[in-house]
């Protein structure tokens, strides 16, 4: 696999998933302008395995039910104030986990689709160069 960098990638989340999405985005963005050249063998091999983790990323999304609900820390003021900062930590805002791993996971996604698009891309532009080949070959004397 080649990729051509041109640097950068940005996001909205917390730093480390706002790097990620960012570098899924730059890449997503070099496969569609035709800078990145993977083989479709080794992109299929690569694209399932990402596939393979959002799915387990996805089945954690099941455990934020139980969060949900509210965790029982007791009937005093502080530890209704624990048990609801740990609901607002776990899925209450734009930077909580459960958002996160929502992001992560459309992350992966994306990968996996650009990674797919870019075997295509490399592909047709094999198969283009190709054609090219022949048909040169056939104007010469």
């Amino acid at each position: 696999m080649h990729i051509e960098s041109d640097g950068g990638g940005a996001g909205s989340a917390v730093p480390s998933t706002a790097k990620m999405t960012g570098s899924i985005a730059a890449f997503g963005a070099a496969a569609a302008a035709g800078k990145v050249s993977i083989d479709p063998e080794s992109a299929e091999s690569m694209a399932a395995k990402i596939d393979a983790i959002a799915v387990r990323a996805n089945k954690r999304l099941r455990h934020f039910d139980v969060l949900e609900q509210g965790v029982r820390l007791g009937s005093s003021p502080a530890a209704l104030t624990m048990a609801e900062q740990d609901l607002v930590t776990a899925m209450g805002t734009p930077t909580s986990a459960r958002e996160n791993l929502v992001l992560y996971i459309k992350a992966l996604e994306d990968l996996a689709a650009a990674i797919r698009a870019s075997a295509r891309n490399t592909q047709n532009r094999d198969a283009e160069n190709a054609t090219l080949l022949t048909n040169t070959g056939d104007d010469l004397p």
